[in-house]
């Protein structure tokens, strides 16, 4: 079986991991998988897509053109022996893509939100997006109970899988971290990293009311390091303790922060799954997270992977994390139980079987 991998936001938004991951537990099912993605790894030219994110408006628009008749000439094209996965977030540039999706029974929506965080549960965007899950798509791929219970419908095919734990490289190339990021960390600080999208829906807002009011005498240090979304402005902020790299992160740089870093803060709003999350499991870093319920269900599953706070108290949890002991963080009965190796290859099971 051919079994295509359709992502368009892919390395822009660290989701490539993601790709590569599945492709590599696919492919050892045997399977012939191509990925068709905006990042380097993707299996041949011919199923590279143009970053619709990283150019002008107008060159984004027609690459976003182009990705969609290529993902209809795949529709257009399956058979029995073919099947594409399409991974979505829930943003209105995928409606047309999800309307193809509903047009065979061989594609399976890898659903990563059902709309994206910025649209309100009840808003006209987030019920129009479950009305076509509900009444056109044939098949979902889901990784949390949230999704399911909103999703939930006769007809519609669901087929649960935990979130892939991401495929990273192991060590960096020193040649392509930054120098000024090479200058973070000090040895004698307790350090925290605050990754991924800056935005207030992922709590940037929380850290910066946290560490612009920590007591000086406390010794930590804090980086803050991705894509800018909503334009902050960090020129008061930043400091001899406090650095921020408000831009693309490679992934020699990705590697770097993770594996320098003590903790891993997660100060969100609302999720349904977290990548970040997967990241800080899979380089064994604590992470101290917002009381919300996808993060209170994954501790209650791995105690020792954090803790919790509400947002009102996220201060008091970090300072109190600033001398504490990381000794008792990642047991290996967590660490085992998280591989989620039974539940995987369920979901293998029933995704290649036909249906």
């Amino acid at each position: 079986m051919t079994i295509s991998i359709f992502d368009v936001l892919g390395a822009y938004c660290g989701m490539h991991y993601y790709d590569m991951a599945f492709a590599e537990i696919l492919r050892n099912k045997k399977q012939k998988v191509l990925i068709y993605s905006n990042f380097s790894e993707c299996s041949n030219k011919k199923s590279k897509l143009p970053n619709v994110f990283s150019c002008g408006k107008f060159k984004g628009i027609l690459f976003l053109l182009y990705s969609y008749c290529l993902f209809l000439s795949l529709v257009l094209s399956l058979n029995k022996k073919k099947r594409i996965i399409y991974l979505t977030y829930g943003e209105l540039y995928e409606l047309p893509f999800l309307l193809m999706a509903s047009l065979s029974n061989h594609i399976y929506v890898d659903v990563h939100e059902i709309h994206a965080l910025k649209y309100k549960d009840d808003s006209k965007i987030s019920k129009l997006f479950e009305i076509i899950y509900k009444k056109c798509i044939n098949n979902v791929i889901y990784h949390s109970q949230r999704t399911f219970d909103v999703l939930k419908a006769d007809g519609l095919r669901m087929l649960y899988v935990p979130h892939f734990k991401y495929v990273f490289k192991k060590t960096y190339d020193e040649n392509q971290v930054a120098d000024d990021m090479k200058r973070c960390f000090f040895e004698n600080r307790r350090k925290f990293l605050f990754f991924g999208n800056l935005s207030m829906v992922k709590g940037i807002d929380t850290v910066l009311d946290v560490f612009k009011n920590m007591d000086e005498s406390l010794n930590y240090e804090l980086v803050i390091a991705g894509k800018n979304v909503e334009k902050i402005d960090f020129s008061s902020i930043a400091s001899d303790k406090i650095k921020v790299f408000d831009r693309h992160i490679n992934d020699d740089e990705l590697v770097y922060l993770y594996s320098k870093t003590d903790y891993i803060l997660l100060p969100y709003k609302k999720s349904s799954q977290s990548g970040i999350f997967a990241m800080a499991a899979y380089f064994h870093k604590p992470m101290l997270l917002s009381d919300i319920p996808y993060f209170r269900l994954m501790i209650e599953e791995f105690p020792s992977f954090g803790k919790l706070s509400k947002l009102y108290n996220f201060k008091e949890l970090v300072k109190k994390s600033v001398n504490e002991d990381l000794s008792s963080y990642y047991s290996p009965n967590d660490i085992e139980r998280f591989e989620m190796k039974k539940e995987i290859d369920h979901f293998l099971y029933e995704f290649l079987t036909e249906n």
